[in-house]
């Protein structure tokens, strides 16, 4: 994280504007004398002064109030009041504590809270963002963000972000969702865009980000505290809070966590964005198509995350999806849609199977709607080759991880069989969708899996759990020729995934290799990577075993593309 030492805050970066103002009049005094004294002839208007938004992004301002670009992306016009020279009376920063200590305040770590809408009727005039974030940090942060997540998480409108960062000083509210975005993109130090632009983070440097998550963390809890939370709800505060649940399911901390998530969700429903009969009523077309996007982006994160914890639903498919309105951007639209319907199966009724402790005690329940939800989840997403790499890493796993979740339903339930006349009835289907998922590892770019963070790695760790069970009950399917890959050398892969260099990959890593352990007979290696950060060669032939009737995209084997 890039610290200023002995440099005041980016927000007063136009201290030196009062002396070009005095150059610029003692200039436009001598040429008026000079024109006086001339035959009068036309002189252009020039600009005196850009307002700080213009200022900002660097492009010509028309000198109105408001000027024509902030009107267009409905924002407020503001001016900067020249300073009086001098010198500042604040401490210098000589650097970061040690410790990452936040600005002086008495909020809770971790508590939750909501935050207002970004309003100029809202300013908090007592609100100074912290001296130790700076313009170049939030910016490369901003620029991972827009690269590395936007595909997956479509919520955001990049011009008006980058266009608010000037007034931050004043909304509280959107430089809480600006350290909230900052936080989860320090928590991916493998995507974040250095400064020299020559590399990734040294070891040094990953270790003062994690420190600085924690510093964005307080100061999101900071911004969120000098908000009335609760009467003015915004989506920007919506999108802080789910921020925040993204960083906190990272660090482990799931109950903190899940109250983040149900936090978003109840102030996007405070705002009524869960009816579709609100989106009439908006006159911004952006904001109702990021405010749709977070409607959906929540409701794909509550039901995985809720999956994974076996927590209840509280979002319904009550609105329409998002629609491709610019040309530009309808690969991503189109691949948020399929991420949409991988879930849409996944409602009240499974889930209410899901998390009941009954086992195969309870209520009888018929097969053949779990059968026909595997079946949908082999022809999902036919034209996933279409779509970006980093949708497709994230489209391809969760695709076989939900395979993984409908047969583990069905093993509580009794419904598998060693002689099942589908595969997905049977005992040994773990084996297939592990081979699956090492064949997307094969053809997809370690950067598309850094892009979707240790969230991909928590779905591939759960698949390779239940191969793991597989061959612990069932010992027998281990011994295969020594030309053929079997399942044994699927373990292994799943392993060496696990490894690959994302933030909190370790923790997996170590489980599944200790449940490797057990099946095995033998002590695998805790670090299987190629060095590089990427999963190790195999060395076995991976053309043995492997035929064109191999499916993985739902046609026969084929590069993604090709």
């Amino acid at each position: 994280m890039k610290l200023r030492s002995h440099q005041t805050s980016y927000y007063a970066q136009s201290d030196d504007l009062p002396s070009r103002l005095k150059n610029l009049t003692s200039f436009t005094q001598r040429v008026d004398m000079s024109v006086e004294q001339q035959k009068p002839r036309k002189v252009l208007n020039k600009v005196r002064q850009a307002c700080e938004c213009c200022r900002s992004r660097k492009i010509r301002c028309d000198n109105f109030n408001p000027c024509q670009n902030c009107q267009r992306i409905n924002l407020p016009c503001v001016y900067q009041i020249p300073k009086k020279k001098g010198p500042r009376r604040r401490e210098k920063v000589d650097e970061i504590p040690r410790s990452v200590q936040s600005e002086p305040s008495n909020t809770p770590e971790y508590h939750n809270s909501i935050s207002p809408a970004l309003s100029p009727a809202l300013l908090t005039a007592h609100f100074q963002p912290s001296s130790l974030l700076s313009l170049e940090t939030i910016q490369n942060c901003l620029d991972s963000f827009f690269t590395n997540k936007y595909p997956v998480m479509p919520i955001l409108d990049r011009e008006a972000t980058y266009a608010s960062l000037h007034q931050l000083h004043n909304f509280p509210t959107q430089y809480g969702l600006i350290t909230s975005l900052c936080a989860v993109i320090m928590m991916q130090t493998e995507i974040l865009v250095p400064s020299d632009k020559e590399g990734a983070l040294d070891n040094a440097q990953q270790f003062d980000s994690m420190l600085a998550v924690d510093f964005l963390i307080k100061e999101t809890y900071r911004a969120k505290a000098s908000c009335n939370q609760i009467d003015n709800p915004s989506l920007a505060s919506v999108q802080t809070s789910f921020f925040l649940f993204s960083c906190l399911s990272r660090l482990g901390k799931d109950n903190a966590a899940w109250v983040h998530l149900r936090e978003s969700i109840t102030m996007l429903q405070l705002l009524r964005l869960h009816e579709e009969t609100t989106y009439s009523t908006i006159g911004d077309p952006n904001y109702a198509k990021y405010s749709r996007g977070t409607f959906w982006l929540l409701f794909i994160t509550e039901q995985a995350y809720s999956l994974q914890r076996h927590r209840p639903l509280t979002l319904r498919r009550s609105i329409n999806l998002p629609v491709v309105e610019d040309d530009q951007e309808d690969t991503i639209i189109d691949g948020f849609l399929d991420s949409i319907g991988l879930f849409r199966n996944f409602g009240d009724g499974f889930m209410s199977l899901w998390n009941s402790t009954e086992g195969n005690t309870g209520t009888a329940v018929l097969p053949q709607p779990l059968i026909k939800l595997q079946e949908f989840l082999k022809c999902a997403i036919p034209n996933v080759r279409e779509r970006t790499e980093i949708q497709q890493a994230d489209l391809l796993v969760t695709r076989q991880w939900l395979k993984t979740i409908v047969w583990q339903l069905c093993l509580n339930k009794g419904m598998l069989s060693s002689n099942a006349t589908t595969d997905c009835m049977s005992f040994h289907y773990p084996v297939d969708i592990a081979r699956d998922v090492i064949l997307v590892s094969r053809f997809l770019p370690l950067k598309a899996f850094q892009a979707n963070g240790v969230g991909i790695l928590e779905k591939i760790f759960d698949i390779g759990c239940s191969l793991a069970d597989v061959l612990l009950v069932h010992p027998h399917i281990l011994h295969t020729s020594t030309i053929e890959v079997g399942p044994k050398d699927y373990l292994m892969d799943l392993l060496r995934i696990l490894d690959m260099d994302i933030r909190g990959h370790s923790k997996y890593l170590r489980l599944l290799a200790t449940r490797a352990d057990e099946c095995l007979g033998v002590r695998v290696p805790r670090s299987l990577s190629a060095g590089d950060g990427s999963p190790a060669v195999c060395e076995i032939d991976w053309d043995e075993g492997i035929t064109d009737s191999d499916e993985i995209y739902g046609s026969p084997l084929s590069h993604p593309s090709g």
